[in-house]
This record gives C-alpha cells, sequence and structure tokens, in this order.
C-alpha cells in the first residue's frame, strides 16, 4: 500500500535537420525501463508488502490488550496503560502501528484469565507474555513466538531455592492461569497461592505471606531490578520441552495473523527484535542458574 511505482514515460525526441540534406527525419521515441522504488521502511525497518493487508478493528488505531503489570514489557508506575511509554512489547507494538500504516495505538489492561480464555473482544492483539500452549490455540490464534523465556523465581533479599527438594518446602505465589502452575505440579507442589493479577502476587511475597513467586524469569528479572535490591531471582526451571514461547494472541476470527506474521518475521530477520531485547530487558536470563525439571 505504500509502495511507490515509478512509471516509464515516453519521450519524443526531434531529429536536428541533416547538414547535407533538405529532408529531416524524425527520431524514433525512446522510453525509459520502468523501475520500482524500494520498499517502504516504518519505525523499525523495511515493511514487508503483507503488512498492507491489516485491517484494525477501529480506523487508523492498532488497539492492543495486555495484563499490568509487566515490567520490562509494558512499563508504567501506576498500572495505568496510559501511562506506558517504554518495555519489549510496547516497542514491538509501536513497531506493528508503524508497519500497518496506522497513526494510534490504544492499549487496554485486562485480566490475563480473560485474554487467554478467549472472552476479550474489541481488539487487534494481545501482547501480555502469552506461552503458546494447545488449550490456548483452541480459543485464540497465535503469531509466530517474538521472545522465550524459562520460568524464573522471585524471592526476598537473602532467600534462595537451587534444587528441586528446596523448591518443594517452600510457599508459592502464581499469576492464575499461567504455565506456572503445570510447572509447579510437576515438580509435586500442587496447591501454591493463586492471583488474580501478578501484582497482588508480587505484593503477597513482599508482605512475607509467600516465600517466592513464579513466572517467567524476564519478567520476574525486571520485578527485582525495580525492587531496590529488596528481591532477586536466585534460579529458574528448565524443562524438557524447553522454554515457554510467546506469541502475539489474536481473536480466533480475525484475519489479520498473515499481516502480523509478516511483520515479526522481518523484526527477526533485521535484527530489530534482538536490540529490543537488549534495549528493555537489561539483564540476560542465561546467566541465571538452572534448576532441571525431571521430564514426564
Amino acid at each position: 500500500m505504500r509502495r511507490l511505482v515509478v512509471l516509464g514515460m515516453a519521450i519524443a525526441v526531434a531529429a536536428g535537420l541533416s547538414a547535407c540534406s533538405s529532408s529531416s527525419k524524425t527520431a524514433s521515441p525512446a522510453t525509459t525501463p520502468a523501475t520500482t522504488a524500494p520498499a517502504a521502511t516504518g519505525a523499525c525497518g523495511a515493511v514487508p508488502a503483507a503488512a498492507s493487508g491489516f485491517k484494525p478493528v477501529v480506523t487508523d488505531t492498532l488497539s492492543v490488550v495486555t495484563s499490568l503489570p509487566a515490567p520490562g514489557f509494558m512499563n508504567t508506575s501506576n498500572a495505568s496503560p496510559t501511562d506506558i511509554t517504554s518495555g519489549y512489547e510496547y516497542d514491538i507494538a509501536k513497531c506493528l502501528e508503524s508497519d500497518f500504516g496506522l497513526h494510534k495505538l490504544n492499549i487496554r489492561n485486562v485480566s490475563f484469565d480473560a485474554i487467554v480464555a478467549g472472552t476479550v473482544t474489541k481488539y487487534d492483539l494481545a501482547l501480555s507474555q502469552i506461552s503458546i500452549t494447545a488449550k490456548r490455540a483452541k480459543v485464540l490464534l497465535f503469531s509466530t513466538p517474538y521472545f522465550e523465556s524459562q520460568q524464573g523465581i522471585l524471592m526476598r533479599k537473602g532467600d534462595s531455592v537451587s534444587t528441586l527438594a528446596d523448591a518443594k518446602k517452600i510457599k508459592w505465589g502464581v499469576e492464575s492461569a499461567t504455565t506456572a502452575i503445570d510447572l509447579l505440579k510437576k515438580i509435586g507442589v500442587d496447591n501454591p497461592h493463586s492471583y488474580e493479577s501478578l501484582a497482588d502476587a508480587y505484593t503477597a511475597l513482599q508482605a512475607k505471606q509467600i516465600d517466592a513467586v513464579l513466572i517467567d524469569t524476564a519478567i520476574n528479572l525486571g520485578q527485582a531490578a525495580r525492587s531496590g535490591g529488596a528481591l532477586h531471582v536466585p534460579a529458574q526451571f528448565n524443562q524438557s520441552g524447553g522454554p515457554d514461547h510467546y506469541g502475539a494472541a489474536l481473536p480466533k476470527d480475525s484475519a489479520n495473523l498473515a499481516a502480523v506474521d509478516a511483520v515479526f518475521k522481518s523484526l527477526k530477520d533485521s535484527g530489530a527484535l534482538s536490540k529490543l531485547v537488549i534495549k528493555d530487558l537489561t539483564a540476560d536470563p542465561g546467566t541465571i542458574p538452572v534448576i532441571q525439571v525431571p521430564a514426564g
């Protein structure tokens, strides 16, 4: 839609009079070859042609839903989506907005449960550290993954977990409907404290109502960085199935998946996603000690 095509133009050239002949001749018309302008460039690099097929639910607006807080991914000081100005998923949303040729970004804060249940309406896509699972894919469409993460353990300063035996002895907190619940069941923790929002789980940890919060390593690293040294991530779990993969979630009946995937592929191929990870998620999850979770 944003490609410019330069059309060839026929140029008639009149021949000059011959110095040695009284007859006049007209030169054959010359035609410049048709050329095509380079692909359009958006805020984050070259714009794939398929991006032009994106049809937003609100004119000229990318409508995104997320679940706050999401330190490092959607940064805000007061849990208000209108105050988000940075973060990995926020920056991705801005790239998508630009590549789709839109001029507005609207972010709504909704419950994570509602997002993964497929009950949210009137949105284009969800960016909320959503791990792609077969169960969720029954009610949502998922883009190609844009991030992967293990499950990290957030604890108060001075506390630590380094083995599966240690993990079974402490009080866990999780956000409801997350894959952290499934992981804890694998290691023999059947009844972690479940919280409707991640903010409630973090509050319970600081109030010493629980000993640890389990969520994706990158998210907990972000919270630790913002705690002023009060919290840290002593270890992360490594599962046999590999790390969780985050994908953008779209309504099941959306026709925009191809356009979204095309932009993500472009961002990956150009290295833009890698640059955003370094910019927004300042700590490297690869430096955190690993506790292996048995298969099965």
